[in-house]
């Protein structure tokens, strides 16, 4: 489980607000299990009262993801485009890390195979056949 801050910068974040920003960000940890910590700010430009600025950071363990969306003050559309811009990093980064070990004294370990075609070399390159 992950913890979901909301803050809000010349914006209410009432109650209806906040329940609207944890339903669209539930998809991001069905999405990697390992978010720790979502921070979402609402903000509006003091000069440009009519824009709605959505930023969030999520924390996964050892990593960072940001983004941020500008819309026309309506929060569901932002909210989608954060979550998708969001989500195309988490994938990305479930891609890159998926099936590394993070421990620095791992080793990739030989199949019996890759094991057997090794030792045959192994046995060749000693008969200077190779």
């Amino acid at each position: 489980m992950y913890k979901l801050n909301i803050s809000g910068h010349h914006v209410q974040s009432g109650e209806e607000v906040q329940t609207a920003v944890k339903e669209k960000l539930d998809h991001l940890a069905r999405i990697n299990s390992h978010i720790t910590t979502i921070n979402v700010i609402l903000n509006t430009e003091k000069h440009k009262a009519h824009e709605l600025i959505v930023e969030a950071s999520v924390h996964i363990p050892n990593h960072d993801l940001f983004a941020t969306v500008k819309t026309d003050k309506q929060l569901a559309p932002a909210l989608d485009m954060l979550v998708a811009k969001l989500e195309k990093q988490l994938l990305k980064y479930k891609a890159k890390h998926e099936g590394r070990k993070h421990h620095p004294d791992s080793r990739d370990l030989e199949s019996d195979r890759e094991r057997e075609e090794q030792d045959e070399f192994n046995e060749l390159a000693e008969r200077s056949v190779l």
